[in-house]
């Protein structure tokens, strides 16, 4: 199989994370974006990365890892995660249309470069698959063979939705591609599979409280 395409979709980190409930929220969002790059750029199965943001802290990253910056609206698009998963999809497009996609939301502060080459290996074997989440009926990763199979309905219940799609849903792969984080509560589950540096600095101070 070819290289992947990685399509990393962060909102600007003042507005992301609004159920995080902590003053340390934005410092959050900033980390668990930085983890995740980190470890697409570092993905073996990984040929480009494309960023979907309009978060102006994201233009030295993208341009220390040498990846796309793919400008979303000032606030993030109207149409939210999959607006922006649009633009990102367009990319694609033109840059790599013959090679596989996987959309990667920038809450994944859990997932390594090992790990993400086991679950797009698993994800190459259909046309189109995701990740579903761990907790809400939500979704993490989405993929597709070509960018114009690509499919997408992120939001509440979204793992229905994309089953309705025709997706596959992999529930077998590693928690670390499952465990996105929303709450305190994600985070303290996070804190046990084992978090990013930049998430595990950013976090230390943080009080969270598991669940009973």
């Amino acid at each position: 199989m070819n290289a992947w395409t990685a399509v990393v979709v962060a909102k600007p980190w003042r507005f992301a994370k609004s159920r995080l409930r902590t003053p340390d929220r934005a410092r959050l969002a900033r980390a668990f974006t930085l983890d995740v790059l980190e470890v697409v750029t570092q993905s073996a199965a990984v040929g480009r990365v494309a960023v979907v943001s309009a978060e102006r802290g994201l233009v030295g990253e993208a341009r220390r890892h040498q990846v796309a910056l793919v400008a979303d609206r000032p606030g993030g698009t109207t149409g939210g995660l999959n607006s922006a998963v649009s633009l990102g999809w367009h990319w694609a497009q033109r840059v790599a249309p013959h090679d596989p996609v996987v959309i990667v939301p920038a809450d994944l502060p859990c997932l390594t470069p090992e790990i993400l080459d086991v679950t797009l290996a698993t994800m190459g074997r259909h046309e189109r698959a995701f990740v579903p989440d761990l907790a809400r009926g939500g979704t993490t990763l989405v993929s597709a063979v070509r960018p114009v199979e690509l499919r997408s309905a992120y939001g509440p219940s979204s793992a229905s939705r994309h089953e309705r799609l025709g997706l596959v849903r992999l529930d077998g792969v590693d928690h670390a591609v499952r465990r996105d984080v929303d709450t305190l509560d994600d985070l303290a589950e996070a804190r046990l599979l084992g978090l990013g540096p930049r998430t595990s600095a950013a976090s230390a101070d943080t009080p969270v409280a598991t669940r009973p």
